[in-house]
């Protein structure tokens, strides 16, 4: 029999208990008789797949497609974390790996000016905010640890749906001289101007004689 922890254990919320039901019977309703001889999908083991999949955090999104997933194999999967596989699978190279993300960010960071930050991912560049860029700059290999905590946080909001987006760099060019139209009233005064005064003549050398 299970011991309860001192550490107290988190209640599944109805809804997911609600959707781990309506599967279960359509598990049985698809696999027929032949589920029985695997796993005994009872109340019990609803309560424990719920518990399960809220600890591993699961989105409304991942369950619908799991489960659409879970009903073209020859038969279901027997563990909740083999159930979340079937949404995550496809989706863990979106994500850049840890260590990646952590060189990227400092990276990045520690560039300086208006110049184009290649941070490879959304959710790099919101960690990096949440962090602060100067932090990352400066970061050694140990700070590794506090960003894969930060890291995972914003790619969890990023499956639940947050939208996190790498605006684009607007550079200014500085402003190009202006061109007088040579046939303009300012135009022609300037050229009188000039060659009153021998502004643009070829310069005259005297020779000593």
């Amino acid at each position: 029999m299970a011991q309860a922890s001192s550490q107290a254990i988190s209640e599944p919320s109805v809804r997911l208990l609600e959707l781990i039901t309506d599967m279960f019977e359509d598990w049985k309703r698809v696999f027929g008789a032949k589920l029985q001889e695997r796993q005994v999908l009872d109340v019990r083991t609803t309560e424990l797949w719920a518990i399960a999949l809220q600890g591993l955090r699961i989105t409304p999104a991942e369950f619908n497609t799991a489960l659409a997933k879970s009903l073209t194999l020859k038969w279901p999967p027997t563990a909740p974390a083999d159930f979340l596989d079937l949404a995550r699978a496809g989706k863990q190279s979106e994500y850049l790996d840890t260590q990646a993300a952590f060189e990227t960010a400092c990276r990045c960071s520690g560039m300086r000016g208006d110049v184009e930050r290649d941070w490879r991912h959304p959710t790099v560049l919101e960690t990096a905010n949440r962090i602060g860029w100067g932090k990352l700059a400066s970061a050694g290999n140990g700070f590794i640890k506090y960003f894969a905590t930060v890291y995972e946080q914003v790619i969890i909001e990023h499956k639940n749906g947050a939208n996190f987006e790498i605006p684009k760099t607007h550079r200014i060019e500085a402003p190009k001289p202006a061109r007088l139209n040579d046939d303009s009233p300012i135009a022609q005064d300037w050229e009188k101007m000039k060659a009153r005064f021998g502004v643009g003549r070829p310069r005259q050398e005297t020779v000593e004689v």
